[in-house]
């Protein structure tokens, strides 16, 4: 399954809008400010598994615009049992898992192509 149109790979936004809607979606921040990663623990119920979400970004000055601290977001992938598992269709991932991680990237898309930054 590809991931649908509401794509967040690439979109570029405010620092503090992009940290506040993930860290209001459950995310946490680890690593550096300039290219912090925003991980989601997802537990599969029924296997026990547990899943992260990984939301890479890096921060970057942009001259042009009125916000000279702005995030650009990576390429989301799901890492299984420390295994990195790229965002394509897998039979290893249930579907329900797969389809929670469609749903709450399409959900912070919206939140962030929503608002003004």
């Amino acid at each position: 399954m590809q991931l649908k149109d509401k794509c967040l790979h690439g979109l570029v936004k405010s620092f503090s809008l992009v940290d506040s809607t993930l860290i209001q979606q459950g995310f946490k921040r680890c690593g550096k400010a300039e290219e912090a990663t925003y991980q989601l623990t997802i537990q599969d119920s029924a296997t026990q598994n547990v899943y992260c979400l990984l939301i890479p970004t890096k921060r970057e000055v942009q001259s042009h615009t009125n916000h000279h601290d702005v995030l650009r977001i990576g390429r989301p992938s799901l890492k299984r049992n420390g295994h990195i598992v790229k965002l394509k269709p897998a039979m290893k991932i249930p579907e329900p898992i797969w389809n929670a991680v469609q749903s709450k990237l399409a959900e912070i898309a919206d939140y962030l192509q929503a608002e003004k930054s």
